[in-house]
Parts: structure tokens; sequence; C-alpha cells
């Protein structure tokens, strides 16, 4: 990437990393109303544990693009910012005990050999450093971004980072989920990079998949009806 900062008319605008964080966010409220259910269905539980994972999974894919491929060039563009950055990784390391433990947590729902208590106890070590981090990042971090990066620079970083190690299914799947429960205002839409024809067809649609028994397991439960943040304080 150039060394170069970003002009002040074409900073980087990073909604998607907001977008990411509103589902997380959203996720952990919809996590913990299903394992505080005590009707929750063994195969509910399962499926439970299944998205449990998967949403970890991509947790850890988005830390390692960020220490691998972000904070090094932020820090080459902006020096002053190392004490920020430096938090932003030492973050990333004391998600890992936690993160490990609500994955094995998760393995263990689906298996049958671990509870729902036994989630939620793993979710209320993850939840406080987690989302802790989260408006860190959004308040320091992407501030760095916008001001060190162009939009296209950082448009090619989320697809060397991210988007290249998706499948057209990953790609799909992670739409769903991270478009789930946005209210999809024409400036969000923008911001997105989806074309306006696209909003009613596509992203309408996908943002009431949480209602759909067979794509999500929160369908026919309160959970369902957790909304997803994004672009509620958030604006370029």
């Amino acid at each position: 990437m150039p060394t170069e900062p970003a002009a002040a008319e074409d900073r980087a605008d990073p909604f998607t990393m907001t977008l990411f964080h509103s589902a997380l966010r959203r996720d952990v409220t919809r996590v913990r109303l299903l394992l505080g259910d005590p009707g929750l269905s063994v195969r509910r539980r399962r499926r439970l544990g299944r998205h449990l994972q998967w949403v970890m999974a991509q947790l850890r894919w988005h830390h390692e693009g960020e220490d691998h491929s972000l904070w090094p060039v932020l820090l080459d563009r902006d020096p002053a910012s190392r004490v920020v950055l430096d938090a932003m990784e030492a973050e990333h390391e004391s998600l890992d005990g936690p993160l490990l433990a609500l994955e094995a947590a998760a393995r263990g729902l689906v298996a049958d050999r671990a509870t729902a208590a036994d989630a939620l106890a793993a979710l209320d070590e993850l939840e406080g450093p987690l989302l802790a981090h989260l408006t860190h990042e959004e308040q320091e971090g992407l501030e760095i971004v916008r001001r060190a990066l162009s939009h296209r620079e950082w448009q090619a970083f989320e697809k060397r980072a991210w988007i290249d190690g998706y499948t057209a299914a990953d790609t799909l799947r992670f739409l769903r989920w991270i478009a789930d429960g946005v209210r999809w205002r024409p400036d969000l839409v923008r911001r997105f990079g989806v074309p306006a024809a696209l909003h009613w067809p596509v992203l309408k649609p996908l943002s009431r998949s949480a209602r759909w028994p067979a794509l999500t397991v929160w369908s026919g439960t309160p959970a369902a009806r957790v909304p997803s943040a994004a672009g509620s304080t958030s604006s370029r």
C-alpha cells in the first residue's frame, strides 16, 4: 500500500467494520436470550452451538486481518498512533482465552457435553472485554483509519485481508449474517457499497432473515426481534 496519508476529501469510510461490530453486539444479546430460556430444546441448543462456532471463527478471521494487514500500515502512516495500535493488538490477545473458552462451550452444546449454563458462563467471560474492545476500536482505532487511508485503500485492505479468503457460499452466509436486523436507510445502502437497485430485492429480505426457520437459530423466539444498531450513531 502507498505510504502517503489520505486526502481529506477521499478518506476511508470503514462502515463495514462498524456493521461487523453491530452484528457481534446483536448476537451477544440474542445468544444470551436463548441460553437463558429454560425451554430451550436440544435441537435448538445444538444449532446455537454451531452458530456460535461460526461467529467465533469470523471474529478470529477479523482480528487476524487487522493484526497482520491493517495495524502495520496505519503505524507506518501515523507513527504517533502507536499507543492506540499497540492497545488494539493487546486487546486482541486478551480476548483469545475467553474466545477459546466460548468455542469449547459451543462444541459442547453441539455434542451434548455442555449445558446452557456452561455456555452462559463462557459468554460472561468474553462479553465485557469484547464489547469494551469494539467501542475502543470505534472511538480511536477507526479514527486512525479515517485519517490515514483513502477509501480505495480501505476497500483494497478489506478484499486482501478478508474477502479473498471466502468462497461464494461463505460470502453469502456472511452477507446474510451482517445484514440481519439492520434498518437500511438510503445512506447506509450507499456506504455499504450495494447498488440502490438491490436494496429491495437483496438487503431488505436479508435484514429479516432471523425470522426464516431454515436459515437461522433465532426464528420463532424473542431473539429474532433484536435489531442491529448499525448506523444508529455513525455517519460519514
